[in-house]
């Protein structure tokens, strides 16, 4: 495939990614699960960074933590009861564990870096998603990428002739530090608004309750709150305003996650792990009582022949140390 003048593009059949080199970012992309496995900042001091948890990392070493990078989730965020579900109209569903198909299947390429710098893949519905999801769909996930930020557009094509139900979600990891200093004493920044924490129980089941946050500055985490999983609310927080920062302790290099598209996020990471997941969502886990799969909060339920398209971004933040 040709290159364009600001970006080259090339396929590692051995490690079944795709690798794009920009002006000022570098970006991998598994097509299984059309995932990003790396995105890296080309400082000018030579000294690059790895903004996303394991950055290029194929194969992650059994240390106990997350080994995935930053999965799309469709089309279920976070997990069921036994990973199983029945709609009000008897459509059973039931997926290999949490968040849905499209992490687990294998995409193909449909469009490579023109002058936009874009990657573009699609998973059309088969036999094996069928088997757990049975509709008809097309999953297109758009990856642009910027001199300092990547684009995602995740697009959902209902090709049944029932109206489908979906939840759709971006999970990407981040290390902290990205260079430098404790996890403890990095700036982790949500949205100024109102935002309604979604309390959850141990499996991250909803429980029905809420509490209204108080934001006032850096978000003051816990490991063991993390490893729970934050879950929140921004219906009420402006679309433009929906935009999350984590930043090392000293400011230099950090990552903004805008999500005007999402109207829920999550935090998450293993209790002691070197890394966080800033989450975009529609849509979260079951219920503790277990309702209806198409009565879940967040759920999308798309017309016969519709469209919804959702984007995300995460923008790369460099500053030079006074």
């Amino acid at each position: 495939m040709a290159d364009s003048p600001a970006f080259q593009h090339r396929f590692d059949p051995a490690a079944d990614l795709d690798i794009v080199r920009g002006s000022s970012l570098d970006l991998m992309v598994g097509r299984k699960g059309a995932e990003v496995i790396g995105l890296t900042l080309k400082r000018p001091d030579g000294k690059d960074v790895g903004l996303i948890w394991r950055n290029g990392v194929i194969n992650p070493p059994d240390d106990g933590f997350w080994p995935r990078h930053a999965p799309v989730l469709f089309p279920v965020v976070g997990g069921l009861h036994g990973n199983r579900s029945m709609t009000t109209q008897g459509s059973a569903v039931r997926f290999p564990g949490l968040h849905g198909l499209a992490r687990h299947s294998r995409f193909e390429l449909v469009g490579a870096p023109g002058r936009d710098g874009s990657l573009i893949y699609r998973l059309d519905s088969n036999d094996e998603t069928r088997a757990m999801f049975p509709w008809d769909f097309t999953l297109t996930i758009t990856y642009t990428l910027g001199p300092m930020e990547l684009k995602q557009s995740v697009t959902v094509l209902n090709r049944d002739s029932r109206p489908m139900p979906f939840q759709l979600g971006w999970h990407p990891g981040f290390p902290t530090p990205f260079v430098s200093g404790a996890k403890k004493e990095c700036h982790l920044r949500l949205p100024q608004g109102r935002i309604r924490r979604m309390l959850n129980d141990a499996d991250c089941r909803l429980t029905g309750e809420s509490v209204e946050l108080e934001n006032t500055g850096d978000f003051q985490f816990t490991e063991l709150e993390l490893d729970r999983t934050y879950m929140f609310d921004l219906t009420e927080v402006d679309s433009e305003s929906r935009v999350v920062e984590l930043m090392d302790p000293d400011e230099s290099v950090g990552v903004r996650v805008k999500f005007p598209d999402h109207p829920h996020l999550g935090l998450w990471s293993n209790a002691g792990a070197p890394f966080i997941c800033i989450e975009p969502w529609q849509g979260m886990d079951d219920s503790v009582e277990q309702e209806p799969f198409d009565r879940k909060f967040g759920m999308v339920i798309l017309d016969p022949g519709q469209s919804d398209v959702r984007t995300a971004r995460i923008e790369a933040v460099s500053h030079q140390k006074k």
